[in-house]
């Protein structure tokens, strides 16, 4: 009988710590877009606007509109402040390039960023799979995986 209570007691203590660490995890909200790398392109044009998504909204974060040759295009960047590390301006006029994943979004198509150059500025925000550098942002490295 002991037994069968501990193991009970152990299985509601797992249950209780899986959704614990769950609901510490961000999830996406359903409506964003996730980075394909076979849609990864390349394009450079002219900024013609820049805009702050709010916290909770879809794609929150840092937008540009990027004017190329032949259309208006939404250049999702980065949480912002992750950006604010870079201490790098995106001003409306400045040329820019932008190397990213092109995909759908509920407003059109949007480039999720992979790396932005602007001046002489050029920011990795992700790595070639599209796994976004701003989410181990503020970790400490675990000192054992160090090798000296």
């Amino acid at each position: 009988m002991r037994s069968i209570q501990r193991t009970l007691g152990v299985c509601v203590f797992m249950l209780g710590a899986t959704a614990f660490a769950a609901s510490n995890q961000p999830v996406k909200p359903a409506s964003e877009p996730a980075y394909n790398p076979a849609t990864v392109v390349d394009i450079d044009g002219v900024i013609t606007g820049v805009r702050q998504v709010p916290a909770g909204s879809p794609m929150e974060g840092m937008h540009l509109t990027v004017k190329t040759k032949s259309a208006a295009i939404d250049v999702y960047l980065a949480p912002t402040d992750f950006m604010r590390i870079f201490r790098t301006e995106f001003p409306v006029g400045a040329e820019v390039e932008v190397a990213g994943s092109k995909v759908k979004s509920a407003n059109g198509d949007v480039i999720l960023t992979r790396d932005v150059a602007i001046g002489q500025a050029t920011i990795n925000l992700r790595d070639a799979s599209g796994a976004e550098n701003w989410k181990n942002w503020g970790v400490e490295a675990d000192p054992s995986a160090v090798r000296y």
